[in-house]
C-alpha cells in the first residue's frame, strides 16, 4: 500500500467549448498546483465531474498530462466507472501512465449492496 502523505488537491476538470476535458488547461492548473505547494492532485474524482467523461476522454487527458512532462508519480485519478469493464480499462491505462493510485466507487447504482458485494466489484476491478 502507498503511504499518502501531505497536502493533495482535488481538482476540477477543465473543458473546452464542447464540453471535453481541456488538456492544456489541466496541464497548466496541475503545475500550477503542485508549484504551490500541493504534494499530489487526484484528478476525475467527485470534484472533477468524472462521471460527465467517457473512458476515452479520460485516458486521452492522462496521456496529455504524461506527453507534457507531468509528475505522474503525484497524481491519483478517480477510475471508477459503472462498468466494470470501463474501471479496469480506466486502472490499467492509470498505471501504465505511471499515476501513483486510482480511486474507486462503490457499486452506486444498486441498493443495500452487502459487505461481499462490495468485496467482490472492487476485487473484480483489481483482479482485471
Amino acid at each position: 500500500m502507498t503511504n499518502l502523505s501531505g497536502l493533495w488537491a482535488a481538482s476540477v476538470t477543465p473543458v473546452t467549448p464542447d464540453l471535453l476535458p481541456d488538456e492544456d488547461r489541466m496541464a497548466s492548473h496541475v503545475k500550477w498546483l503542485f508549484e504551490n505547494g500541493c504534494h499530489g492532485v487526484v484528478i476525475f474524482g467527485t470534484t472533477g465531474e468524472a462521471n460527465s467523461f467517457s473512458v476515452s476522454e479520460r485516458r486521452q487527458l492522462l496521456d496529455g498530462l504524461a506527453k507534457g512532462g507531468m509528475d505522474m508519480s503525484r497524481i491519483i485519478v478517480g477510475a471508477g466507472c459503472c462498468a466494470i469493464t470501463d474501471s479496469i480499462e480506466l486502472s490499467r491505462h492509470a498505471v501504465d501512465t505511471g499515476c501513483l493510485a486510482t480511486l474507486m466507487l462503490p457499486p452506486f447504482y444498486y441498493k443495500n449492496v452487502s459487505d461481499d458485494g462490495l468485496y467482490d466489484a472492487i476485487s473484480a476491478v483489481v483482479e482485471g
